[in-house]
């Protein structure tokens, strides 16, 4: 038999003002400190006994929040995390215990629902289960181990419904990763040239290898024979995948269209920083080495712009060419100095990207400039192609891993002995 609802909500407020003998306020709220699950509760009945009796049973083992009304339930829901059960009576005065969870779906799609009702219809039934997706339908009068052991089988679904979200929302953040990486790749094998161009006299070889995550180092020449003058640009792009891989491919573009013109390197860097800081965000930058040699002579000449230092390698000694700069793209006034070396008969010119000098081992520790300067000074003789092969072996026995932490960039300029 129902009791009048109006009796019902005056003895509810009446018993739980202040927190007395169950140990919670209006919000009726297990204590935190003796519940044994972070996962909440939330009971829903209009009468007071019911109330009571759904306490009794939670208390101690949950965290439980109790509202007298589908609107008061739909407000927990609403501004409560961590509500992993609902329990609610199905006939109740402002909406029915159905109306109710069919507003949950949405909302809290893993919701374990509970109806409790003192009347079987097969109709409401059947609504339950096909349209408001309800866990169990509990016919009064219910005994608290049945209700403990439905809520118990109802978190046991409700961890494993998160547990296989987490997995799909892992699964599909994967897949995402691997297309955009797949798109990266893709665009730095667009802008990367096939082959090293032949140059009369000289030697040019190029060891590239990407990271696991694809980050944006890039190398180009450009070799006019009538001109007698080879140009070599080596770029690094701050940042990895997808942007990355699309700032590269603009500067790739600025640099093609700069190829066309007869600058030197440090005009060239004022050339390109412009375009870049004009149409690019600042939080993007490239570090870039632009070097300009004059086949005849072997004069190169020189200008940096936050790249890892070149390496002249004369008679078997190793010299850097300290050329600081800025990287390009950050500030619309800065200023590339330029420097020059001629390149004798058996002389080697080595560009590479922070990507080898800053390769780590397992310990954590930095390959380091000084490790690198001892390689080159041990494989120096090797034919260029074979040197900067050589150079990135010892990287990989230095860091002992399957894959690369940044991309790896060597280039070898050698001036081939009469």
């Amino acid at each position: 038999m129902r009791a009048n609802p109006g009796l019902a909500r005056r003895a509810f407020t009446a018993k739980l003002q202040p927190p007395g003998e169950f140990g919670y306020t209006t919000a009726m709220r297990a204590a935190p400190e003796i519940a044994e699950s972070d996962q909440k509760i939330l009971v829903v009945d209009d009468e007071i006994a019911n109330l009571q009796k759904l306490h009794r049973t939670l208390h101690g083992r949950y965290t439980v929040l109790a509202a007298k009304s589908g609107g008061e339930a739909l407000g927990f829901l609403e501004n409560e995390s961590g509500i992993a059960v609902i329990i609610t009576d199905q006939r109740m005065p402002d909406m029915t215990g159905l109306e109710l969870l069919s507003h949950t779906l949405e909302s809290h799609p893993h919701l374990v629902r509970i109806i409790l009702t003192g009347f079987t219809d097969v109709e409401v039934l059947m609504e339950a289960i096909n349209t408001c997706r309800v866990f169990r339908y509990l016919v009064k009068p219910w005994e608290p181990g049945d209700l403990l052991m439905t809520v118990e089988r109802g978190l046991e679904t409700y961890r494993l419904a998160l547990e296989n979200e987490r997995f799909r929302r892992e699964l599909i953040r994967r897949e995402r990763l691997a297309r955009e990486l797949e798109i990266a790749r893709e665009i730095q094998r667009y802008i990367l040239p096939a082959f090293c161009p032949p140059v009369p006299g000289y030697e040019v070889s190029v060891e590239y290898q990407p990271a696991l995550e694809v980050g944006g180092d890039l190398y180009d020449f450009d070799y006019r024979p009538e001109s007698g003058i080879l140009r070599v640009v080596v770029g690094d792009v701050s940042g990895k995948s997808i942007p990355a891989a699309l700032y590269g491919a603009v500067f790739s573009g600025h640099l093609r269209a700069l190829f066309a013109q007869p600058m030197q390197p440090a005009e060239s860097l004022a050339f390109l920083n412009a375009s870049l800081v004009s149409r690019t965000p600042r939080a993007n930058y490239i570090a870039v080495s632009f070097i300009s040699l004059d086949l005849a002579t072997g004069c190169v000449t020189l200008s940096n712009a936050g790249l890892t230092y070149p390496y002249l390698v004369h008679h078997g000694r190793v010299d850097r060419l300290d050329l600081p700069g800025p990287p390009l793209g950050l500030l619309s006034e800065a200023t590339h100095e330029e420097t020059r070396a001629v390149l004798q008969a058996g002389d080697t010119l080595i560009i590479a990207s922070d990507g080898c000098t800053e390769a780590t081992d397992q310990s954590g520790d930095e390959f380091g400039e000084e490790r690198f300067t001892d390689c080159i000074e041990r494989h120096h003789e090797e034919s260029t192609g074979e040197l900067v092969r050589s150079l990135y072996r010892e990287i990989c026995l230095f860091t002992q891993r399957a894959e690369n932490e940044d991309d790896i960039t060597i280039l070898a300029l050698r001036r081939q002995a009469k």
